[in-house]
Order: C-alpha cells, then sequence, then structure tokens
C-alpha cells in the first residue's frame, strides 16, 4: 500500500514520525509536504510531483493539524489536494481511502463541503489506528 500524506509545511517532524507509523503498519509514504528553502523555483516541480502521487496513492492522509488557532484547519493548498484525491474517486473511479487526522471547526474556510463529504463518506476522520 502507498500513502500520501497533505498538510502545511511547518509540521515537517510530524510528516517524519508519520512516515514511520506508517512504515510500522506496512505502508510506504510516497510523499509528504516538504519545506524547500528555494520554493519558487522548484515549485511547479513539487506541485506536478504531488498530483501525480495523489493518483497513484491507496491512501491520502491530511494532517490537518491545528494551526493559526484554527482546530483542524484546512488550509487552500490542502484543500486543493483533498478536492483532486477525491475527484480521482468520483470521477476516475479511483478508490483511495481518503482520511483526515481532525474533524475541521467551523473556522475552516471550507468547513462547509468538507462536511457534506463526510456525511456522504466519501471522507473519514481518524488517528493512525485506522490501517
Amino acid at each position: 500500500m502507498k500513502a500520501i500524506i497533505s498538510g502545511s509545511t511547518v509540521f515537517q517532524e510530524d510528516y517524519l514520525q508519520l512516515q514511520k507509523d506508517f512504515k510500522d503498519k506496512g505502508v510506504d509514504v510516497i510523499d509528504y509536504p516538504r519545506f524547500s528553502q528555494n520554493l519558487t523555483a522548484e515549485y511547479p516541480q513539487i506541485l506536478t510531483s504531488f498530483f501525480k502521487n495523489i493518483e497513484a496513492a491507496d491512501i491520502f492522509f491530511l494532517f490537518n493539524q491545528d494551526k493559526n488557532g484554527v482546530s483542524g484547519r484546512i488550509g487552500a493548498a490542502s484543500f486543493s489536494e483533498l478536492t483532486y484525491c477525491l475527484m480521482q474517486n468520483l470521477i476516475h473511479n479511483k478508490k483511495i481511502k481518503i482520511i483526515l487526522f481532525k474533524e475541521p471547526s467551523k473556522e475552516n474556510f471550507c468547513f462547509d463541503e468538507v462536511s457534506l463529504w463526510l456525511e456522504n463518506e466519501w471522507v473519514e476522520v481518524a488517528s493512525l489506528s485506522f490501517l
């Protein structure tokens, strides 16, 4: 099984631990948000590679940790990745398991959409115990 982790680039230490946790469960993490000193120059390649890896994943894990005073924060980039993953399932009949680390709070700009996705069981909220 292959997983991709989505979320803010500020959680680098958490991503290293998540990679280990996934590996201990027999899941290979093929990509996660990496911090780059030269983001402007590297961004096109990083973005293209990340979205291609979403298509190749069996699990999409959104590490929507609390950030900037928002519980279960989902930023714009993570929301676009989450949406892309969901569309792979709905339009292209993929079977990517989509998991949020935390229930997003109402302060998230995408709360209404994600709530509908949760109600339709297209997305689930869980910890690493889901594996």
